[in-house]
């Protein structure tokens, strides 16, 4: 299994060199968590109607499992589990999920 490497997610992610400057440009994301342990980076968003919270974590296949959630108030968490993807499926994924664009 890779070593995991938060910015080579988050560019992945964007398709970008600079990939954590446009993820916060495009969507507002804010709020990120780091986990080495569990091989993971989540952050809060702005702007999609269906989510506003994202865990990315590389699993045991080196792919990734993608979960969004839509985290509000005290209602429940409403939340989508998308396992085994790989990183040139990520921004794609992101985007159709979310709505919002990482490039221009």
């Amino acid at each position: 299994m890779s070593d995991f490497d938060y910015k080579t997610v988050i560019n992945q992610l964007t398709n970008s060199d600079n990939g954590m400057n446009r993820l916060v440009a495009m969507t507002g994301a804010n709020r990120f968590l780091r986990d080495d342990k569990n091989k993971s980076i989540s952050f809060k968003f702005k702007g999609s109607r269906k989510w506003n919270y994202v865990r990315i974590t590389l699993n045991a296949m080196d792919t990734y499992d993608v979960l969004f959630m839509k985290i509000w108030g005290s209602k429940e968490p409403k939340e989508l589990l998308t396992e085994g993807l790989y990183s040139d499926m990520l921004q794609k994924h992101f985007e159709n999920e979310t709505k919002l664009y990482l490039t221009l």
